[in-house]
This record gives C-alpha cells, structure tokens and sequence, in this order.
C-alpha cells in the first residue's frame, strides 16, 4: 500500500557553490568560447545559458552542476544567478542576462504572477525562455515560456504522507498531533502540504495540525520548532515542507532530548546523515531530482532555438523517497553526492 523508492539518489557532484552573497549574484562563466554561429546554435552548439535560482542551497547546487556539465558537453556556456525569492532582484538579475546576451533562460519564478512581467521582458529581448522548479498559474500559459519543466510537488508531499501514516497506524494508533513548519511563500511548497495532507485523510489518519508556521531557514526553524515543543507538550510528530524546515526541525528535537520523529521534503547530504543517524529522529524525508531537471530544461531550450516545439510543453518530474528503513538509497545519495 504504501510506496518504499528503491531508486539510488541523483547522481550528482556537489560543487562549490558559485552564486555570492549579494542580491545580485549573477556568475559569468567565462569559456573564451567565439560566439557560436547560427547553425551551430539550431544544433544546440555553442550556447549561452542563463539560470535564475531561488536560493543557494543544495537543490540550487544540483541545479547549477546538472546544467554546466550539459551545457559544456556542448561547448557552450552558463550565466547564472539568484533572486533571492524577490520579484525585483530577480527582474533585475534577468536584465543582467539579457545585457549578456545569453541565448536562453531557464528560470524559476519567485513570485507566481508578479514574476510574469519579467518572463515576457526575456520572450521580448528575443531570448528562449524555459520555466522550471515553481511554475504556476500564468507562468504556465505558452505564452509565457516556451516550456515548463518541474517535481510533482504534490506528489513529494504524498510520498512522505504515505509513510507518515504507516508511522502513525504502526506506532500511534492511527491518530497523531502534528506540527508544520512551512515554506508557503512558494506556492510549490502550498502543494507539497496539500499533498502530505491529502496522503494522511486518504490512510484514514486522525490528524490534528496544532500549528503550522512559516521555517524554511535552518536556524529560524531551529528556533520555531524549539518554541512549538516548549509550547506544546503533545506534539506527536514534526513535518516540514522543505529541507531548511527539514533540518531545523531535527535539530531542536535533538537539543530538546525529545522522542518525536520528523518527516520531511527535500534531500541534502545532511539530512541523508540524519537518515542514518541511529538517534530515529528523520524517518523519511521526499527529494526532488535536481539534475534531471536542469538536463530537462535545457533540452526544452535547444528544441525551441532549433524552432521545434516541446511537446508536451509541461513536464512533471516524480521525487525520490529516502527512507530510514531502505538506507541504502540514502547511502547511495551519499556516495554520489562525494
């Protein structure tokens, strides 16, 4: 009944990471590449390829390291950049690209409809634009981008769901107080709850949310886990929508001496190191594929500069579940993530 992925971890190389500190983070990577010609171009040769990311956690990361080995393995190049979840740096840093003359974009909106006027800015200048990660409501009219690729947000929140409701019959009697720590300022975030919701009312669990705050930081989400379990004694188990709420979370039941388990979203080498902790605190946590999704939405790129069209023009990429009980996929993410 309910789902165990066996799937080994996304294969990739952490690297160092590339986005600074400032809002405007834009990295030029400079190849000393010629421009790359016309017909080079439609072969998907020679490519400057600007992304905008969020943030620069460990998804970012993979993000960034999935794109440059696909698009140097084509001799091109990649710019990139981070909005830090704010519409006006991001438009700012689309406008830093397009003075670069990059050739396509693959950007994830930070602000739903209030990122829509940057993507029609980038479709104007005359550049491919690909929306990936957080693509919602406007961002996914063709109008706006000539494709979309991301997780099946939902459905990382269902995967953890299913095995939190295991959890909960096995060892709760199939009813449970349950905190959220949240990162509802992405609308991605808002599915993964709904999806982790639906997942327990389908298994029949009890559920009762005693609270659900915003933590998507791993040191607010210390501190605000660390003030739920003071606040509230009877908290049977944690989820959070994230890997910085993810983290947080685990950390403030361990410097409590709590015996409450966490289920989380997302997949770093630090919490695949929770997983393996014999402490029992993170018993599932559900990962996106942040290589597969970089390679994705570059391909969607090169068909549109080549003049075909992405058919279908909305991908949904599923998650990975790593799950205390099969640690070798947690240790296989490890062992990739080297």
């Amino acid at each position: 009944m309910f789902r165990r992925s066996t799937r080994a971890g996304a294969t990739w190389r952490r690297p160092a990471l590339v986005v600074g500190a400032s809002l405007l983070a834009v990295s030029l990577a400079a190849c000393g590449n010629s421009p790359a010609s016309e017909a080079d171009k439609k072969e998907g040769k020679g490519l400057k390829v600007g992304v905008i990311m969020l943030q620069g956690d460990t998804y970012y990361q993979g993000i960034e390291s999935g794109l440059r080995e696909a698009v140097e393995a084509d001799g091109g190049s990649v710019t990139t950049g981070l909005s830090n979840n704010d519409p006006a740096t991001e438009s700012q840093v689309a406008q830093n690209m397009i003075q670069a003359q990059v050739d396509a974009i693959l950007m994830q909106p930070a602000g739903g409809d209030a990122s829509i006027a940057t993507m029609q800015a980038i479709q104007n200048a005359g550049i491919t634009l690909i929306c990936y990660g957080n693509c919602t409501d406007s961002a996914l009219d063709p109008e706006n981008s000539s494709g979309v690729i991301q997780s099946d947000n939902t459905a990382l929140g269902t995967g953890t769901g299913e095995l939190a409701a295991a959890y909960i019959n096995e060892n709760l009697d199939g009813a449970a107080n349950i905190a959220i720590l949240n990162c509802d300022i992405a609308s991605a975030c808002k599915l993964r709850k709904a999806g982790f919701k639906e997942a327990l009312e389908a298994a029949g669990i009890d559920a009762n949310y005693v609270t659900d705050q915003e933590a998507y930081l791993a040191d607010k989400a210390t501190t605000v886990a660390g003030d739920i379990l003071t606040a509230h004694d009877d908290v049977d188990l944690f989820w959070a929508s994230n890997d910085g709420g993810t983290v947080g979370a685990v950390v403030a039941v361990n410097q409590a001496g709590a015996d409450i388990p966490v289920f989380g979203t997302d997949i770093s080498a630090q919490l695949a190191e929770y997983l393996l902790d014999d402490d029992g605190i993170l018993q599932v946590t559900t990962g996106q594929d942040p290589v597969a999704t970089a390679e994705g939405a570059y391909e969607m790129a090169k068909k549109a500069i080549a003049g075909g069209e992405n058919d279908p023009f909305e991908v949904e990429l599923p998650g990975i579940v790593y799950d205390r009980a099969n640690p070798d996929t947690v240790q296989a993410f490890l062992d990739d993530a080297e």
